[in-house]
């Protein structure tokens, strides 16, 4: 958690209390009402300097986008009140939330809607300076070189918890403008977590259901904090980089379709889940789109095993492993089969091309024969996997052509159940329509017949139900 004493703290504090007191001098004064520990508050709003605040650097809007560059983000976790961090901050809140280093379009819309509407809702700041709502509109103000902000002053008892929940609760309301990053969201859902906050309580305050909104940004945010740490490199100098958060933004609909098929395969096929997992991360690093992932399935064997393996060249494939036992703990010397070799190998695929990404993304920290090998190796598997992709929808399809009759006839059969209890109903008020049930009947029997000459075709060994078909319809 950040310090709460900022470099002017001080003579920020001395002017707030003036201001507040001068403004509440007059009959009319301006007001915004907040949620204050669990109550409607409200609070005075003052005018400040612009220069003068400091941007929260606990806000939640940018907190996947400070993974940009590790180097000012260190510096920010060490001081966040030092100028080139409150810089870095500036920047990642003009930034696009997949591009932090580039303009947000959004954020431009903003500068111009204050440019010429004014700023049309007040901040929020502590009495100290730091902006608990509107750091993005201080950005705007910034850039159009205006001097002052409307603000409300928050008590002087504040905490961080204070701040946290409040931008949260002035962040989720619905008619608030620019809503978090995918990222964000998770991150801030993670965060009151690790501050202890009950399920219960968490859902409440982010206006989301524990299953299964809060049950699947949990298992994202776990999944993509294990991809990077399996992304892990260490550079020849000794420094670790690997994949960033921010990496990960623009994949909330992939990952929200892998959470779904994996929790349904996992209930009785883990296995088949482990390789689904696996394949769709290197399917996502490898910039498979949405329709494309959805080929990749663990059902029947798993998309790696049937797919994907049989055309990987040595360069890439990993070493085939046997299935490694697994201890019972508490149960001495009772052993259970661990991850099956398809699943183990679908993992290490996909380790290889999340350090391939890794260094194809640091250029500066590697050779240039490291940096070619590597983008050499996530050519090449792209295209594998998309060819894999390719021959699997094939086959889906051919599958799904050749289940089609005995699916049709399925439903037809449960038609003619259903017409069965419709007959036991009308006979039983005396409603029965024999002309037209006879009518339908001999539509049925040319139907049967026609189906019973195509389906025997070519057959020299019918089953039970086709040789009963065929005896039916020459009766």
């Amino acid at each position: 958690m950040a310090s709460t004493t900022p470099p002017f703290a001080d003579a920020n504090r001395e002017m707030t209390q003036a201001r507040l007191s001068e403004v509440r001098k007059e009959p009319t004064r301006e007001t915004v009402t907040v949620e204050w520990r669990g109550k409607p508050r409200s609070i005075d709003v003052i005018e400040m300097p612009v220069k003068q605040l400091y941007y929260n650097p606990e806000t939640h809007r940018i907190r996947a986008q400070r993974s940009v560059d590790p180097a000012r983000s260190k510096v920010l976790d060490n001081d966040p009140w030092f100028e080139t961090s409150q810089d870095y901050l500036e920047q990642l809140l003009m930034g696009d939330p997949f591009a932090p280093l580039k303009e947000d379009p959004a954020f431009h819309a903003l500068v111009e809607d204050i440019k010429e509407y004014g700023q049309t809702e007040p901040g929020l700041i502590t009495p100290t300076g730091i902006l608990v709502n509107g750091n993005t509109r201080r950005a705007a103000l910034t850039k159009l070189k205006k001097e002052h902000i409307r603000v409300g002053v928050l008590p002087d008892d504040w905490s961080w918890d204070d701040v946290d929940s409040l931008e949260l609760a002035l962040q989720l309301r619905k008619e608030h403008k620019r809503d978090y990053s995918f990222i964000n969201f998770l991150l801030a859902i993670d965060e009151q977590v690790v501050r202890g906050k009950s399920v219960d309580d968490i859902c409440k305050a982010f206006r989301i259901k524990k299953d299964p909104t809060y049950k699947r940004s949990r298992w994202i945010l776990a999944f993509i904090r294990d991809a990077i740490e399996r992304s892990q490199v260490t550079t020849p100098d000794g420094t670790a980089v690997g994949m960033r958060l921010v990496d990960f933004e623009r994949d909330q609909g992939q990952l929200e379709e892998l959470w779904r098929h994996f929790t349904q395969l996992e209930r009785n096929d883990p296995d088949g889940a482990a390789q689904l997992r696996e394949s769709r991360l290197a399917g996502l690093l490898l910039d498979l789109n949405k329709v494309q992932m959805r080929s990749i399935s663990g059902d029947g064997g798993g998309f790696y095993k049937a797919y994907l393996a049989p055309r990987l060249p040595e360069t890439i494939k990993p070493a085939s492993a046997p299935p490694a036992s697994v201890s019972i703990p508490g149960l001495s010397g009772v052993v259970v089969p661990g991850a099956a070799p398809a699943a183990t190998e679908a993992r290490d695929f996909a380790d290889k091309i999340l350090k391939a990404r890794t260094v194809t993304a640091a250029p500066n920290h590697f050779t240039r024969e490291e940096v070619t090998e590597a983008g050499e190796l996530v050519k090449t598997a792209r295209l594998l996997m998309r060819d894999s992709v390719r021959i699997a929808e094939g086959s889906e399809r051919k599958n799904a052509l050749e289940l089609a009759p005995a699916d049709q006839l399925g439903e037809a059969t449960d038609a003619i159940r259903r017409s069965l209890d419709s007959l036991i109903a009308a006979r039983s008020t005396g409603g029965f329509d024999v002309e037209a049930l006879d009518e339908n009947l001999l539509r049925l029997r040319a139907q049967l017949e026609k189906l019973a000459q195509h389906a025997s075709r070519g057959i020299q060994e019918p089953g039970d139900g086709l040789t009963w078909l065929v005896e039916a319809v020459q009766a």
